[in-house]
């Protein structure tokens, strides 16, 4: 055992405390083995009964001891972390002292109480406007997320552990999710607003340049009401906050009115810079102006392009080439970006301008009624979904381009540009087949209707409105017709969440049992088993267990009650029997000799007498 704190102050050795007691009485000794009471948080482990429960008999007192209790404790010495697993000190009653008395608190924070404590040692120190922070505001239970804790939590025990370490573990995201969790990449601790690290903007998608750059913020990102409001807990700031995603910028209609009403296009840096819209570019004039005179006016992105990129002269030639040069179709210039995904070169089905534009590449029309007309049709939920979410990005789609491609790119001096959004086919190198959903979806069922998918798929029981609401019916299709007070049993009650191969949950429903037994107790303990199976239904029915079926004769048993047996309680004849940890009715055997269950008045005087 470890020395104690005696009341007076100093420390003296238990040993010695031994010495002292030897002379003593029962009762004097009961009264000083202790070094005092224990405090309010142990008090009961008091009495000498007890002792051993922290002091472990003929071994010293170690951590180990606290921690059979404080269990919470124990993953954050392991890992390092925290107050706990960062301390050299190892032993807990360094800072936490018993045997002080009930009201003696057992923390030890030092000289200047909780305030003075290092949050550094923590682990997380405390800087800014967390420096001034009330230590309950952070030491929230409702804040904490580890199970551990939570369990202590709910033993109504006070604990300072499990805090959040997280700006979302303690405040509420102000952007609503638009832009990650990682609030230190703008904010510090001194203060929310100005975004003090220093927000730029040049490093987004859409850097600001010429007079976008003295915009204010709230033009492009409007505010918007959260329909919550202010939340309960962690509550936000403001029921307000600004839009940041998505936002669009592909063309400058995006946000801009197009004063020329689209008769020149949607790509207004043809003529328009960002640092005036009056500022209009020069240097095309006469290039535009003597092209107005061929058979090929220059229009919408042509503008901007160079006469060396049309006419060359290119790899192998001497001269450029301005007569007989085709223009009659996109590809006559520009490589096919789709790899023939559409079809082949020059059908119909395979022409740019069905879908894109001279003034600029994006945006695709390609909207709704055009997709109408494909070999898969949207319907339901698949009208709201993005095109990005079927059409994926494949980064390999650039290495499928062809040696003749790459060389005629070579040749122009051009680079060989590749969509690599996947539009038919093959998606991920796996073959798209409409008809079935799992093509595009994972199967959330793992499997277990692949013999009823091969003939319908997953519309078998879903639609494409909505996948939760389904078509199946369980007397309809399967062979447990839901009846009685089944069919007010919850889904999960016989269909059990199992780990997949790939690693996620998902619900067993092939296979589930159907045997009573499977799913109930057997509260008669195999008395009535017949090869070893107990058929439950012979007597009970599924609208209510206690309402069986069974009555004292043929066909349930061949002894028929009569007479006063008729009106003798079961118990007198099926009494309580105890059968391992079980306490059950004695159904079988029952004696059904009259001396089984009645005395004898006769004393055997008719023992052996046939009537």
């Amino acid at each position: 055992m470890t020395p104690s704190r005696l009341p007076t102050g100093g420390w003296r050795p238990l040993a010695f405390l031994t010495v002292v007691l030897g002379a003593l009485s029962g009762t004097a000794r009961a009264d000083l083995i202790s070094p005092g009471a224990l405090s309010r948080a142990h008090e009961k482990l008091e009495g000498l009964q007890n002792c051993t429960k922290c002091h472990p008999a003929g071994k010293q007192f170690s951590a180990e001891s606290c921690l059979e209790c404080h269990k919470e404790i124990r993953p954050s010495l392991t890992a390092g972390k925290g107050f706990h697993g960062r301390s050299t000190e190892k032993a807990c009653e360094t800072c936490h002292h018993e045997h002080q008395g009930k009201n003696f608190p057992l923390i030890d924070w030092g000289d200047g109480g909780q305030k003075s404590f290092d949050h550094a040692k923590t682990g997380f120190e405390l800087t800014g406007k967390h420096a001034k922070a009330k230590c309950e505001t952070c030491h929230d239970p409702r804040r904490v997320t580890d199970p551990a804790v939570k369990e202590v939590l709910a033993k109504g025990r006070k604990s300072l552990l499990g805090a959040p370490a997280t700006c979302a573990g303690c405040h509420f995201d102000e952007h609503r999710g638009q832009i990650g969790n990682d609030c230190q990449k703008c904010h510090a601790p001194e203060a929310w607003k100005p975004a003090s690290k220093g927000f730029d903007h040049a490093k987004t998608r859409y850097p600001l340049g010429g007079l976008h750059a003295k915009v204010p913020c709230a033009k492009c990102h409007v505010p918007l009401t959260d329909p919550e409001g202010k939340h309960d807990f962690p509550q936000a700031v403001s029921p307000t906050y600004a839009r940041y995603k998505p936002l669009p910028f592909a063309t400058c209609t995006d946000c801009h009115k197009d004063p020329h009403q689209n008769r020149f296009g949607l790509l207004c840096v043809t003529c328009h810079v960002v640092d005036g819209w009056k500022v209009i570019k020069v240097g095309q004039g006469d290039k535009v102006a003597f092209h107005e005179k061929a058979r090929y006016p220059l229009r919408g992105a042509h503008v901007q392009v160079e006469c060396k990129y049309c006419h060359g002269p290119f790899e192998g030639q001497a001269k450029a080439v301005f007569k007989e040069l085709r223009f009659a179709a996109c590809t006559d210039c520009h490589q096919d970006a789709h790899l023939g995904q559409l079809g082949p070169k020059g059908t119909p089905q395979a022409a740019c301008d069905r879908c894109h534009a001279v003034q600029g590449w994006v945006p695709v029309r390609f909207e709704l009624t055009e997709h109408q007309k494909t070999k898969y049709p949207l319907e339901g939920a698949h009208v709201a979904v993005a095109c990005d979410r079927c059409h994926t990005k494949n980064p390999k789609m650039i290495d499928k381009a062809t040696p003749a491609m790459r060389a005629e790119a070579r040749r122009q001096h051009r680079q060989v540009k590749v969509s690599e959004f996947t539009i038919e086919k093959k998606v991920d190198d796996r073959k798209v087949d409409g008809k079935r959903c799992t093509s595009c979806h994972r199967d959330v069922h793992q499997g277990q209707f692949d013999k009823r998918m091969a003939v319908d798929g997953c519309t078998a029981c879903h639609d494409q409105v909505t996948f939760t609401k389904t078509k199946f019916d369980h007397a309809r299709d399967t062979k447990f017709r839901l009846d009685g007070k089944h069919g007010r049993t919850a889904c999960a009650s016989c269909h059990a969440t199992a780990t997949g191969k790939d690693g996620k949950p998902y619900v067993k429903y092939a296979g589930a049992p159907t045997a009573c037994v499977k799913c109930h107790a057997d509260p008669h303990a195999a008395q009535f088993a017949v090869k070893k199976v107990t058929e439950c239904a012979a007597c009970h029915g599924v609208e209510d267990w206690k309402k069986p079926k069974f009555v004292h004769g043929e066909p349930f048993t061949t002894y028929t009650l009569t007479g006063k047996h008729a009106k003798v309680s079961c118990e007198k004849c099926h009494p309580v029997v105890k059968v391992g940890n079980l306490q059950i009715k004695r159904y079988k055997p029952v004696s059904r000799d009259c001396q089984g269950c009645h005395a004898d008045f006769h004393k055997g005087a008719f023992r052996g007498y046939e009537p």
